[in-house]
């Protein structure tokens, strides 16, 4: 999980932090976006909590650790 500690660090005191789902939790959103859906895939966004602030959804992703890596090489400064 060293790419948790990396996205963590990457995004410290950011507006907008890193939020990690499986698909079947957020199915109905991931469908309206039109990205491919997998039931157990892992999907990544930038949010602002409390905004309606968001980036695109990445994904899916086989690890958490893939869309951590994502977030970074997409997003991080």
């Amino acid at each position: 999980m060293e790419a948790i500690r990396k996205v963590r660090k990457a995004f410290a005191g950011q507006f907008m932090q890193p939020h990690f789902y499986r698909g079947a939790d957020v199915e109905e959103a991931l469908i309206g976006s039109g990205i491919d859906y997998a039931e157990d895939g892992i999907y990544c966004r930038l949010s602002a909590d409390g905004y309606m602030d968001c980036t695109d959804w990445h994904g899916p992703f086989s690890t958490i650790d893939q869309a951590a890596d994502c977030l970074i090489e997409t997003y991080a400064d």
